[in-house]
C-alpha cells in the first residue's frame, strides 16, 4: 500500500493526558502508562526538543587533519509544557510531592502558641467551623467569645485574630473545631517525579496527530507566581527517558511515538 504522505501545515491544539509509567500493569499500546488523567484545557504550549551529540574524527593522511567522519555519542530529548489550567496532581508533580485527600474531621484541644492582642493565628487544618477556644485554667477553663476575644477573618483559610484576652487566663490556649475535606500537597517529599504524556493533537490546518512520551523526568521550569496581575502559568519540563521495554517495538522506539492521523 502506498503511503499518502501529503505535506501539511501544523497548527496544533488538543487535550493532553498525563500518566504514570508502569511496565508491569500498563500496556505497550499506551506506552505502559497508567492512572491517565486530562491536565486541563489551558495548555498554552507543548514542545519537544531533540538534540544529538557528536564528535568529529580527523583524518591523518593529508597532514591537514581534515574531517573524516562524524561519530554519534548520544541523543536526548526535552519535553516542556506551559499550563494555565492544571489540577492538584500536576501541581504536586511540579513541587516534587504527592497530592493527598484530607478527609473531613474534628480536632479537639489543638494547642495555640502564646498570643497577645493583635496577633494572628491559624490552625493545622483549613476550612474550619464550630470553633471553640478555651484557656488552660484547671477545672473551669475560660471560654473565649467570638467578636469579643477573637474574630474569624477567613474560615476557609483558617485565619483568626486575637483581639483581647479575658482579665485572667492561663496559657496555652486550646482550640476545638471541625474542618471540611481538602487536598494537601507535601512539597519536596518525592526524590524524583516521572510522568508520561499522551497528546491528542487537533490540527486546525489539517493533519491530526497522536503523540506518546512514556517517561519524562518532570520538574518546574522557572518560577510559579502565587500573586499575579494575570493568571499564573505552570511551566514544566524534563528529559525524555529511555524505555527499555519499547526499544524494539516498531511503533515506538525507546523514547516517543508520533502517529499521523490525517484530517478528521
Amino acid at each position: 500500500m502506498a503511503i499518502n504522505d501529503t505535506p501539511f501545515v501544523y497548527s496544533g491544539q488538543g487535550p493532553v493526558m498525563m500518566g504514570r509509567y508502569d511496565p508491569v500493569n500498563g500496556k505497550a499500546e499506551s506506552g505502559f502508562l497508567v492512572d491517565l488523567y486530562r491536565i486541563g484545557c489551558g495548555t498554552r504550549t507543548l514542545t519537544t526538543t531533540v538534540s544529538r551529540e557528536t564528535t568529529m574524527i580527523r583524518e591523518s593522511c593529508s597532514g591537514q587533519r581534515l574531517d573524516l567522519a562524524e561519530l554519534e555519542t548520544g541523543k536526548s530529548m526535552t519535553v516542556a509544557l506551559s499550563l494555565a489550567q492544571f489540577n492538584g496532581r500536576t501541581l504536586a508533580a511540579a513541587l516534587f510531592g504527592q497530592v493527598a485527600e484530607q478527609a473531613a474531621g474534628t480536632v479537639t484541644e489543638e494547642p495555640l502558641p502564646p498570643l497577645v492582642a493583635g496577633d494572628y493565628f491559624t490552625t493545622r487544618h483549613p476550612k474550619i467551623s464550630s470553633v471553640v477556644i478555651e484557656d488552660s485554667t484547671p477545672s473551669t477553663p475560660i471560654t473565649y467569645v467570638e467578636g469579643t476575644h477573637y474574630t474569624i477573618e477567613s474560615a476557609q483559610h483558617a485565619r483568626l485574630l486575637l483581639t483581647a484576652h479575658p482579665t485572667a487566663h492561663v496559657e496555652p490556649l486550646k482550640i476545638d473545631y471541625e474542618y471540611e475535606d481538602y487536598l494537601n500537597i507535601a512539597a519536596f517529599t518525592a526524590k524524583n517525579v516521572e510522568r508520561g504524556i499522551i497528546f491528542n493533537g487537533l490540527n486546525s490546518a489539517g493533519q491530526n496527530v497522536r503523540v506518546i512520551v512514556p517517561r519524562i523526568s518532570l520538574a518546574m521550569n522557572g518560577d510559579f507566581g502565587w500573586i499575579n496581575e494575570e493568571e499564573a502559568t505552570l511551566e514544566l519540563s524534563g528529559s525524555g527517558l529511555f524505555v527499555a521495554e519499547l526499544q524494539n517495538d516498531p511503533l515506538f522506539g525507546a523514547f516517543m511515538r508520533v502517529d499521523l492521523l490525517g484530517d478528521e
